[in-house]
C-alpha cells in the first residue's frame, strides 16, 4: 500500500493480511484530506452566509433587542406528533385498543425520545 492510499478514507478500513479491519475514529477520520476538501466545496456549494453576516446575527441574538423580542411570547404550543417522529408514532399507537407501540432504532431522534421523551409522561411508554 502506497503512501497516498494509505491517507485515503477507505483505503484505511482495509487489511490485506487477513487481520481485523481498523474503522478509523470520527476524529481521525474527518481529518483526512479528502474529508476537509469535501467540507470546503460544500461550504461554497451552499451559499453560505459570510463570515461577517454570521458574526452581525450572533451579535443581534445576544443583544438586549433580541432578548425582549425572545422572551415576550405569552404562549408556544407544541404539536407533539411533529416534535419527535418516533414520540408522534407511540402517540399514535396508543390511541389503538390492543397495540403495543415499539420505538426501534439507536440514531438521531429515537436516542433521543428513549433518553428524556419517554421518561416525562404519566404513563410508561415502552421504549
Amino acid at each position: 500500500m502506497t503512501e497516498a492510499t494509505a491517507r485515503r478514507a477507505d483505503s484505511g478500513n482495509l487489511d490485506l493480511c487477513g487481520g481485523a479491519l481498523r474503522v478509523l475514529d470520527h476524529n481521525e477520520l474527518f481529518g483526512l484530506e479528502e474529508y476537509v476538501e469535501q467540507h470546503t466545496a460544500k461550504r461554497e456549494l451552499e451559499a453560505a452566509p459570510s463570515d461577517e453576516e454570521v458574526e452581525q446575527t450572533l451579535a443581534w441574538s445576544r443583544g438586549w433587542e433580541y432578548r425582549e423580542r425572545n422572551f415576550a411570547r405569552e404562549a408556544l404550543v407544541i404539536n407533539p406528533l411533529k416534535a419527535c417522529q418516533p414520540l408522534g408514532a407511540v402517540l399514535a399507537a396508543l390511541g389503538f385498543a390492543g397495540t403495543l407501540p415499539y420505538v426501534h432504532g439507536s440514531q438521531g431522534c429515537v436516542a433521543y425520545f428513549r433518553s428524556h421523551l419517554s421518561r416525562h409522561f404519566k404513563e410508561p411508554v415502552p421504549a
